[in-house]
């Protein structure tokens, strides 16, 4: 190791004990897994913050202009979810995430109710960022919340009025012209996908009438987000949170939270989502029920499949970083990112090709969070977890 490299190793080891947070100047604990060369941490949310007791449901893209847009629940009055007062607000950094910006708000709670489980995604043909979310109800009224779009054409800095697209995709009358017939439905929240030819898309979970389980549809636009569509048939029958990602084919992995399994689900598309395979368990992605992100990278020509989830298989601890190299058919290689109770994940890749990932990482309990940027060399990760 040279001397640069052993300082270097040195101070991100001191870093990894304690850090002073530049929002308070309170000492925060830090717990990451084999820190080196190159990997940097910041807080971004924390509870107290901002005058909300709660923070959660992180999720981050790569802005057209390289500066870093995260969104997430401000959760005012206490952690639950929808119908709750909270509002979907939003922090940017323009140095790679060393520091983050003041506290935006994206959509507010109003006399409809709150405004949660955002995802995020950036229209490459036109710059805009999309923050699509749930308005009103959460999964368990007998009323569905409005799933809602807001639009920043500014690179996150100002977000415009948000759009109720319930009447184009989902009713509870069974009558409807709309193609969802339902009790309840929310966006999965993290990250929607924009494919190759430009259409958007974002997987939809669906709560029926005295039906137990939980349909997962893809919604997609083709115009930027003004019109949205509805596959012809869900992705699968009974599931959870989900993302969706483009394989260098043209071919779609849904991949899906899995309510009651101890494996990620994958459902394929072969006609641009607008039809699903019966979904299959995937060895090697432990999954304990908890939504997490898969994005595609591409190195040396080779094309890379990155899925976040808690790598512990038995609950919501230490996210870790997976990766398959023939996509998605097996995952050999694992990198742990935190190494404490943790639970949701967003990840984006930066303009240098480093990976940014959002935790949300245990505060004061299992269920209060702070959510943690963390940037992670492509080759830390590829190095995988030390045996």
């Amino acid at each position: 190791m040279t001397k640069l490299s052993l300082r270097n190793a040195i101070r991100w080891s001191a870093l990894s004990m304690l850090l002073i947070s530049p929002l308070s100047g309170i000492a925060q604990q830090v717990h990451t897994a084999n820190w080196a060369d190159g990997v940097e941490r910041a807080l971004v949310y924390r509870p107290g913050d901002f005058d909300s007791k709660f923070y959660r449901i992180p999720a981050i893209v790569t802005a057209k202009d390289g500066s870093l847009v995260t969104v997430a629940d401000k959760r005012i009055e206490h952690n639950g979810d929808l119908p709750a007062k909270i509002d979907v607000v939003s922090r940017r950094s323009t140095d790679g995430g060393r520091t983050w910006s003041d506290y935006v708000t994206v959509a507010a709670h109003d006399e409809v109710g709150g405004c949660g489980d955002p995802a995020l995604v950036v229209d490459d043909k036109t710059g805009d960022i999309l923050a699509i979310f749930s308005h009103g109800n959460g999964l368990w009224q007998d009323t569905p919340a409005h799933i809602s779009v807001a639009r920043s054409k500014d690179n996150g800095m100002t977000w415009g009025k948000m759009l109720d697209i319930n009447p184009q995709i989902l009713t509870t009358d069974t009558n409807g012209k709309q193609p969802i017939k339902c009790t309840s439905a929310f966006a999965s929240s993290g990250r929607a996908t924009q494919l190759d030819n430009g259409r958007i898309m974002f997987p939809l979970v669906v709560r029926e009438k005295e039906n137990p389980n939980f349909k997962v549809y893809a919604i997609y636009s083709d115009d930027g987000g003004s019109k949205w569509s509805v596959s012809k048939n869900p992705a699968t029958a009974d599931g959870d949170e989900s993302k969706i990602v483009q394989l260098a084919d043209g071919s779609l992995i849904m991949s899906i939270r899995n309510r009651f399994g101890s494996l990620r689900k994958f459902s394929f598309s072969h006609d641009r989502g607008e039809t699903w395979s019966e979904p299959v368990p995937v060895e090697g992605l432990p999954d304990p029920r908890c939504n997490g992100d898969i994005i595609r990278y591409a190195r040396d020509g080779k094309d890379l499949l990155l899925q976040s989830l808690p790598g512990d298989p038995n609950g919501r601890n230490n996210v870790a970083i997976y990766v398959s190299n023939d996509g998605g058919k097996t995952w050999p290689v694992k990198k742990t990112v935190v190494t404490i109770p943790s639970a949701y994940s967003s990840m984006t890749i930066l303009p240098d090709g480093s990976i940014g990932i959002l935790t949300e990482e245990s505060a004061n309990n299992h269920y209060s969070y702070d959510i943690w940027f963390t940037r992670l060399p492509i080759d830390v990760i590829l190095a995988g977890d030390k045996k």
